[in-house]
């Protein structure tokens, strides 16, 4: 957006700003905008709805870059190359204008009948719809009259769409309405997007068409798709089946449906593509023949990514004191109910989703045959009862942790039982005791080396489900390696594509790197920080001084040895490049004063591994 390449059409911007807003985070899309102050304006707003970023494309093809103080125009050629040449320019553009020569259809020729077609629809628009309907055809008009080949009609309130649409676009934007059908698309389509939505079908699809984009709608099909369609995109629907695959699809994203089988043209599609299948409750018979397909010997197709069991069934979810009750140890008579101080707990942010939790944790493998395991879990309840700050970190985390199989339980207690014990380091609970907190740094270092390992094995497979790979590891190495907050079952490993040999390999790159890394690392570990803070407050406050007197001397130093002398005093983009490596410096500068103290308070719990019970 900020550097637009040669060639760039207003098209292009349409679908970049378009394309970022499907990249933010949930309730940050509505801050990115196109054609607020009109089609040629587009910008992103910050929290307060201020602009930070704004694109302004002028009749004369100039495209100005507005961002926090830095300002720059590039000059612009309006081509789209798709189809023919046309001798003459699009009113209001610069440059060559390529249209499609579209195929004779049976619609309206010309633009009278056009808006004739878009008044009506918009004369009957109901209430509350008026203003979106106006802005619809508006844009439609300018479709028709200037040549514009993308059409985008984004978050207005439409409920449908004119029965006529204009015979020339390309691209199709209609995403965030409440549309629950479409009309007939233009044959030259190429690109069609109209994810949030409520759609339940769709019409036939343009046989040019090569990306589709229909997220989060309510599709139980999808018509025929085109032959040279490369870009899927159709999660978060209803879909029970998919149709025929055309053989040159690069992305193919169906996750979160009601998928129980699969076309055979999945498999022909080229190593290149990329399929996700999580979130589908696909039956045993589609995954065996998945995994005897991508693991037979030459196997050069998709790399799919899928859950091992399947999507979860939806089920109640019990009110929180009652789902710990069943985990904590009876009161003595005339006690109060050790799940009662709960209640109030119920009321907190992912309450609901940690309770679910707790009664899916009780259909694992560790529950059932792990007889020691009901007093871990009342153990940690306790804690959490007791800690407020280290329980919301854990509600937070239910809440990615109950959307499939049991084994994504089992790795997300995992997940849990980390943030505890970083969290009981950070407190204060090992100050007095530091091998135990040498031995919780150990360990944190060893898991992140086997999520690092495990993501290498990841790209090796072609039919993957990532959390099994992850949690294989973990869970097989749980006792070579001292994982005292790994559980000691799981259900999929023969799934995993982990083998004996992996596995070997994978305690030697561990426990090596933690001979030659771990005394590096643990002088960068946030809660040993936390600890000297409080053991030697004088010595760290007089490093951080210094680690900020440091920044600002060497911000200066190379202001004026790289910035000034080329007129970069000012620029944005040169400030930040300069700033992070004045923090850099700084950083190191105040990890080498930190040394001295870290070997005279640790030295000896460094030298040897040490492995705690």
């Amino acid at each position: 957006i900020c550097h637009p390449p040669a060639g760039t059409t207003r098209e292009d911007v349409v679908s970049r700003f378009e394309r970022l807003r499907t990249l933010a985070y949930d309730g940050w899309e509505e801050n990115i905008h196109s054609g607020l102050h009109g089609e040629n304006y587009f910008c992103i707003l910050d929290e307060d709805s201020q602009e930070i970023l704004s694109v302004t494309l002028d009749d004369a093809g100039n495209y100005t870059v507005n961002c926090q103080g830095y300002h720059e125009t590039h000059r612009l050629t309006l081509d789209t190359a798709q189809g023919e040449e046309c001798t003459g320019h699009a009113e209001g553009a610069s440059g060559t204008l390529r249209t499609s020569l579209l195929p004779a259809t049976t619609t309206p020729q010309t633009a009278a009948e056009y808006e004739a077609a878009w008044s009506e629809w918009k004369r009957a628009a109901p209430e509350g719809e008026s203003r979106g309907r106006a802005e619809a055809v508006k844009r439609m008009r300018a479709c028709l009259k200037k040549g514009n080949s993308v059409l985008y009609v984004g978050r207005v309130g439409l409920t449908t769409l004119p029965d006529l649409l204009p015979p020339n676009i390309t691209t199709l934007f209609i995403p965030g309405n409440t549309l629950t059908r479409l009309p007939a698309l233009p044959p030259g389509l190429r690109e069609l997007s109209v994810s949030y939505n409520q759609l339940t079908s769709l019409p036939p699809l343009p046989p040019g068409l090569c990306k589709l984009s229909v997220f989060n709608n309510q599709l139980a099909s999808l018509p025929a798709l085109p032959s040279g369609l490369q870009i899927l995109w159709a999660y978060r629907n209803r879909l029970t089946r998919l149709p025929a695959l055309p053989p040159g699809l690069r992305e193919l994203s169906v996750y979160r449906n009601q998928l129980t089988r699969l076309p055979e043209s999945i498999t022909g599609l080229s190593s290149e593509a990329t399929v996700n299948l999580e979130g589908n409750p696909l039956s045993e018979r589609t995954l065996q023949a998945l995994r005897d397909i991508t693991s037979a010997p030459g196997y050069s197709g998709p790399r799919i990514r899928f859950d091992m069991a399947g999507a979860s069934a939806p089920r109640e979810v019990r009110a929180l004191h009652l789902a710990v009750a069943d985990w904590l140890m009876p009161a003595r008579e005339g006690e109060p109910a050790p799940a009662d101080r709960w209640h109030v707990f119920g009321q907190e942010d992912n309450a609901a989703d940690f309770s679910l939790f707790l009664d899916r944790l009780s259909e694992t493998e560790n529950f059932i045959k792990d007889a020691g395991f009901k007093a871990q879990i009342s153990s940690w309840l306790v804690q959490l009862a007791e800690d407020d700050a280290l329980r919301a970190n854990t509600f937070a985390l239910a809440t990615e942790a109950t959307s499939s199989c049991e084994d994504r339980i089992t790795f997300f207690l995992h997940q849990m039982k980390n943030v505890q014990l970083v969290h009981n380091a950070e407190k204060g609970e090992y100050d007095n005791n530091l091998a135990v907190l040498v031995a919780t740094g150990r360990e944190m270092f060893r898991l992140g080396k086997l999520e690092q390992i495990a993501r290498e094995k990841v790209r090796t497979l072609a039919f993957v489900d990532e959390l099994e790979v992850w949690l294989a590891y973990q869970n097989k190495l749980r006792k070579p390696l001292g994982l005292t907050s790994v559980t000691a079952e799981m259900r999929f490993f023969g799934v995993s594509g982990v083998t004996a040999s992996d596995l070997r390999s994978a305690e030697r790159q561990v426990k090596a790197a933690e001979k030659s890394e771990f005394r590096e690392w643990i002088l960068q570990w946030g809660p040993l920080h936390s600890v000297l803070e409080r053991k030697a407050p004088e010595r760290v406050n007089a490093l951080r001084e210094k680690q900020m007197s440091d920044y600002e001397e060497t911000y200066r130093m190379l202001s004026d040895t790289e910035l000034r002398p080329f007129g970069l005093v000012g620029n944005t983009d040169a400030e930040r490049t300069i700033g992070a490596r004045a923090m850099e410096s700084a950083k190191k500068a105040f990890l080498d004063g930190l040394r001295p103290l870290v070997d005279d308070m640790l030295g000896s719990y460094l030298k040897a591994r040490r492995r705690l019970n």
